[in-house]
Order: structure tokens, then sequence, then C-alpha cells
């Protein structure tokens, strides 16, 4: 029973980040969504990099199989991004609660160790502190290629 409450967790990580963040983003703080998108696209560049990079395996015992290397974690990293784009100190709260649920599946069907997760969270905060740090820039350039293309 549990498993299946945590595999859901785990599947649903990507309908969460790539549909429903970027809907409430646009409806709510439009500002906020060009930063988002390109932060995500930063995050999974530099998580599925540092994984080809390293190409550290799974652990033999994991209970679900996974075709990709092992550190960082991508589930872990994508749920992570989203908590910075919110103002409401609620959803940040509500993104966090839902990453730690994620990131503790990881550790329980054995795909990942604690410092896969910890380094997916650092890239995470870390890209989406960046992109809004350089929001302005960002919203000029996705601008300019709006206009171009």
């Amino acid at each position: 029973m549990i498993d299946g409450v945590f595999l859901l967790f785990t599947h649903t990580t990507l309908l969460v980040v790539f549909l429903l963040v970027p809907l409430y983003l646009y409806y709510k703080d439009r500002d906020k969504l060009s930063s988002y998108a390109v932060s995500l696209v930063f995050v999974v560049a530099v998580v599925y990099g540092l994984k080809y990079i390293f190409m550290v395996p799974r652990p033999e015992a994991a209970a679900i199989e996974v075709l990709t290397p092992r550190f960082p974690s991508g589930h872990t990293a994508l749920i992570f991004t989203p908590p910075l784009f919110f103002r409401r100190w609620r959803c940040r709260l509500l993104f966090l609660l839902y990453g730690l649920i994620v990131a503790y599946t990881r550790l329980h069907f054995n795909v990942h160790v604690p410092i896969d997760l910890v380094t997916s969270v650092a890239i995470a905060l870390v890209v989406s502190s960046f992109c809004l740090w350089k929001k302005d820039n960002l919203d000029r350039t996705v601008g300019y290629l709006r206009e171009r293309f």
C-alpha cells in the first residue's frame, strides 16, 4: 500500500513541474513564467549533464527499474525548482514538503543515496535563485526571441 502511494508521488513529479506549476504561474504570477521555464531548462541540463559525466550506476537492490545513471536525482531536482517562484509562503512550504516526500521515495525504492538528493536540491535552488536574480535579463531575451521567431 505505502509503495503505491510513494510511486504516485514519484510519477506525478513531471506532471506537477511541467504542467501544473506553469499553469499556476501563467494565471497568478505571469512575470515569473519565463524565468521558471529557463530555470527548468538549466536544471535539466545540469542534472543530465552530471549524470552522463559521472555515470554512477544505480544500487543493485533498486526496487524499481531506472535506466539512467544515479547521480544526481532528476526527480528531486525538478520538484525543488518551483518553490522559489511562488510568492505565498504556504505554496513554498507545500512544495518543500512535496519535495521531501519525493526525495524520500527515491531513497525508499533504493534508486538513490542521500548525496544524490542533497546535490539535486542544491542544483535546483542555485539555478532557481540565479534565474530569479537575472529575471529582467531573461525576460528581455525571451521577448527578443519571441519577436524574432
